[in-house]
């Protein structure tokens, strides 16, 4: 793989995920129904999936073409307006849905008008550069989605859980454009910081969900046990992406989009389920959530690894190392599941174990290849 140097994010980016505080803050809260059950949980999941298709299709659109000139700066803070009311219209209660359809149509018609000014956007953008294949794709795409979602945004077609297919279908758009997506245009780079950035903000959620749910006054050894434990989730997801992963290469991002889609909503399942345990009537539900999301994060974190130097790919003798620590630290939840503070210290053992079998495999590849280590003192001197 080539070298790539890297794009910057731009401010308007940055600005752009403060409309995804709110929309993963309102997601979270949501979901706290009396009663939460497979429907409730694949309309989370479909949610999920809706705003991380915005997310993507934004930040596929600046990583390619945004240069934070007039009509990007305005299309983006428009869009951050859809995004944000969007956000405001989501629940997950059904008698809701039987007594009044005017949140199903609130969020179509912000769904819609989401695609469509991202539409509006690769539209400016083709009247400057030109028409090309890709532009014309990304506009016939996006026109498409918001078609399908129009007969609900009217109100012509009631919202049912067998509509639910039609949100998910963006989800499997990196797979047909696969071939669009390996282009020299790409800046691999760039959609690596995008997908970290998001991805501190949705620990950002699990962190205030922690420290809200177990404050140190009232409950402070299941409130540290917690807070380590996403600390050291945290630091497992940096070794990861950002010391282990070769950023300057030219690569397709389909690996990358699916490995933070399953990192997303894994942690998103995280924050409901450290909530829910401390509620009697989720407990059970919460200690699901709980196990679940964190097999699902370690496991979408790993594969970011097809990314990783040269150096650090993963071979067979750490990966059973890894598939121990996960086994066993599942056994611990579910024996110690009665206990949120030994929960949280499981969590701790698991996430520390992890990050240490990390740092140590590569020290040892680089022993292994005779490769010296980062002398930690050198930027102190390049300082002096």
């Amino acid at each position: 793989m080539s070298k790539i140097i890297a794009k910057r994010v731009s401010n308007y980016e940055l600005f752009f995920d403060l409309a995804f505080v709110l929309a993963i803050s309102q997601l979270t809260a949501a979901i706290h129904v009396d009663h939460v059950g497979w429907e409730q949980v694949l309309s989370f999941i479909a949610t999920n999936t809706v705003m991380l298709s915005i997310w993507n299709n934004e930040a596929y659109y600046y990583n390619r073409y945004g240069d934070s000139r007039a009509a990007d700066i305005y299309t983006v803070i428009l869009l951050m307006l859809w995004v944000g009311n969007l956000a405001l219209s989501f629940t997950f209660d059904v008698k809701i849905f039987q007594q009044d359809s005017s949140p199903v149509i609130a969020f179509n018609t912000f769904l819609i008008l989401s695609y469509l000014t991202i539409a509006l956007q690769y539209y400016f953008k083709g009247r400057k550069l030109g028409f090309s294949k890709d532009i014309k794709l990304r506009i016939g795409l996006l026109s498409f989605y918001s078609l399908l979602l129009l007969p609900i945004a009217t109100g012509i077609l009631p919202f049912s859980l067998y509509l639910l297919p039609l949100y998910f279908l963006p989800l499997f758009q990196p797979l047909f454009l696969r071939n669009y997506l390996i282009c020299n245009s790409f800046n691999f780079p760039h959609a690596l910081e995008r997908n970290q950035l998001l991805t501190i903000i949705t620990f950002g959620e699990s962190v205030i969900a922690a420290i809200r749910t177990y404050p140190l006054a009232q409950r402070p050894f299941e409130g540290v046990a917690l807070f380590l434990g996403i600390g050291f989730l945290f630091a497992f997801y940096i070794v990861q992406t950002f010391i282990n992963i070769n950023h300057h290469q030219k690569a397709s991002p389909v690996v990358l989009y699916y490995a933070h889609i399953v990192i997303i909503i894994s942690l998103m399942f995280f924050t409901v389920g450290i909530e829910f345990l401390a509620n009697e009537h989720h407990h059970d539900l919460g200690l699901a959530f709980f196990i679940f999301s964190i097999l699902a994060f370690f496991a979408g974190t790993l594969s970011t690894s097809y990314y990783n130097h040269e150096l650090y790919r993963l071979d067979k003798t750490v990966l059973i190392q890894y598939a121990a620590i996960l086994l066993l630290g599942t056994l611990s939840f579910y024996l110690l599941s009665q206990s949120i503070m030994l929960l949280g210290l499981a969590l701790v053992a698991m996430s520390f174990l992890m990050q240490r079998t990390s740092m140590r495999y590569r020290r040892l590849m680089r022993e292994r290849h005779r490769i010296p280590h980062p002398d930690p003192t050198q930027n102190l001197r390049d300082f002096s």
